[in-house]
């Protein structure tokens, strides 16, 4: 690993971006502004000393980012950005880079973007990475009868858009104020954002992703949010078998023994997502160049959506009805409602009863869930070859955190775990991957059937 080379590039490139070289001031009347000032990348780019009885142990980066989610907090009188450079072999890689960066200087895909806007193909040093987009078929207008026809449909979608935007702020509205998720082993407690955390990942190849969404006509995302579902129901089921084993025979035949689960558990999914487009890499890539002014900002707002609970007898039923709730939710406005109503509460109570209603609303559902688009082909960051890119966050009331990054033709799962909450991060990690193969498989037999 080149230090010097990373951090000559780096103040080529990233430190240009105003964000990464402000400073967070309190004025005379108590409000928080932004303020320029000059960067010291050496109190940016951290080399810890590593111990060399830890330069065999391949867990030493996983626990070394553990510790960082819990670490205290970034020094208010620096731009909140850190990049960690980590001289030991993972299992996957020689060396590896972690970069830690406050949520108030973007949400996760515009980082991302932003990260990648920094690298270069590594069959073309010049050339930025190549992102997929997502293409959407809209139907061609139709003249003469099939005009009339375009016209219900669009008043029956107009209908539907108002109708799901309705019941999810209703649903969104409760959550803060009273309506919980059930009390599980994955469930949170108040200030589990400070407890200790575990990191597992798996790789898994997106071509997999792409049978197994092909065999029920939805979405990558959809295959994603229905393993999500199998392997936590999996995992949930093992922590209640446990459970069982420790209670008198008398309560076992109260309870019943068909299924370990209880029945009508709750159990949600807090989705963050950006209510405008992320900048493109060549907007980004042009700022860093020469300075000039690029879309950024956090624009965020909330889904909540529910995993349903329910053991299906047919793996692929899992992924058909996280179809269901996503072709929904991409019918409601309830992403853009919950941004331009924290920002509307922002501006009337101030910024810590908005992060109270936040926080609150978190904290009365289980779990995070995202998902992120990668390179599809093998990128550099500043002449150094990326074998995998693992995100997570923390400091929010969540015991699981789960993520998706997708990066030449691969998928990585990433399970963030509050290890005092989740007995097991590993083994969740594997029932997920457990879920994702019994999918595969069952794709498989549908084809050919």
């Amino acid at each position: 690993m080149d230090v010097e080379a990373i951090k000559t590039s780096l103040e080529a490139t990233l430190i240009k971006h105003k964000r990464f070289s402000i400073i967070v001031k309190e004025d005379k009347r108590g409000v928080l502004k932004w303020l320029p000032v000059d960067v010291n990348i050496d109190d940016h780019v951290i080399l810890p000393f590593i111990d060399p009885a830890d330069s065999c142990n391949r867990d030493f980066v996983k626990n070394y980012t553990a510790k960082l989610a819990t670490a205290p907090p970034l020094h208010p009188s620096r731009p909140l950005w850190q990049i960690h450079l980590l001289r030991v072999r993972s299992e996957e890689a020689a060396s590896s880079l972690v970069m830690r960066v406050h949520h108030s200087l973007g949400d996760g895909v515009s980082l991302m973007s932003l990260l990648l806007a920094c690298t270069r193909k590594a069959s073309d040093s010049q050339s930025l990475p190549t992102i997929p987009r997502q293409t959407s078929t809209r139907p061609s207008n139709g003249r003469g009868r099939l005009t009339a026809l375009f016209f219900i449909m669009a008043l029956y979608n107009l209908f539907l858009v108002i109708l799901y935007t309705t019941v999810d702020i209703i649903h969104f509205l409760a959550t803060i104020v009273w309506f919980k998720d059930s009390k599980t082993p994955i469930k949170g407690y108040p200030g589990v954002e400070s407890s200790p955390k575990q990191i597992e990942h798996a790789t898994l190849s997106l071509e997999d992703f792409k049978i197994v969404k092909t065999a029920v006509n939805g979405t990558v995302n959809d295959v994603m949010l229905g393993m999500t579902t199998a392997g936590i129901l999996r995992y949930l089921e093992r922590e209640y078998e446990a459970k069982a084993e420790g209670i008198s025979k008398s309560e076992k035949r109260n309870i019943g023994d068909k299924q370990s689960l209880p029945s009508n558990l709750r159990v949600r999914s807090a989705i963050l997502v950006n209510t405008r487009p992320a900048p493109g890499l060549h907007d980004l890539a042009d700022m860093m160049k020469s300075g000039k002014e690029a879309r950024w900002g956090n624009n965020l707002g909330y889904l909540i959506l529910p995993l349903l609970m329910v053991k299906q007898q047919n793996p692929l039923d899992y992924v058909r009805t996280a179809t269901g709730m996503t072709r929904k939710k991409k019918l409601s406005l309830e992403g853009p409602f919950t941004y331009a109503s924290g920002k509307l509460l922002m501006k009337l109570a101030g910024v810590k009863a908005a992060t109270a209603v936040t926080y609150r609303m978190i904290s009365h559902t289980s779990i995070s869930f995202s998902n992120i688009v990668g390179p599809v082909e093998e990128v550099e960051f500043f002449g150094h070859p990326i074998v995998h890119v693992i995100p997570t966050v923390s400091g929010h009331p969540h015991s699981i955190t789960i993520h998706f990054q997708s990066y030449m033709e691969r998928v990585v799962l990433v399970i963030a775990a509050a290890s005092e909450v989740i007995r097991d991060p590993k083994q969740l990690c594997i029932d997920c991957v457990d879920a994702f193969d019994r999918m595969k498989q069952a794709a498989i037999a549908s084809h050919q059937s």
